[in-house]
């Protein structure tokens, strides 16, 4: 359990590094695929579809840490 924290909190500090540096430029709380293309250029439409779990054209800050989490974007 104790080598479990320290990766845990790993994992949560890098998905929190991510999602700051995109910026939700409208305000509506989500990122919409412009919004991280702004940082990661290189995002397909399909990884986009990946990240975006429950299918509703935006990413939410969870779905953003479980993308980072996964390896489909970079920290």
């Amino acid at each position: 359990m104790k080598k479990f924290v320290p990766a845990l909190a790993a994992v949560v500090l890098a998905a929190g590094a991510a999602v700051a540096q995109v910026e939700d430029v409208d305000g509506d709380g989500v990122y919409s695929l412009d919004e991280i293309l702004a940082v990661y250029p290189d995002l397909t439409e399909e990884t986009f579809a990946e990240i975006d779990t429950n299918a509703d054209g935006v990413v939410d800050a969870d779905e953003m840490a479980a993308a980072v989490e996964a390896g489909l974007l970079g920290a």
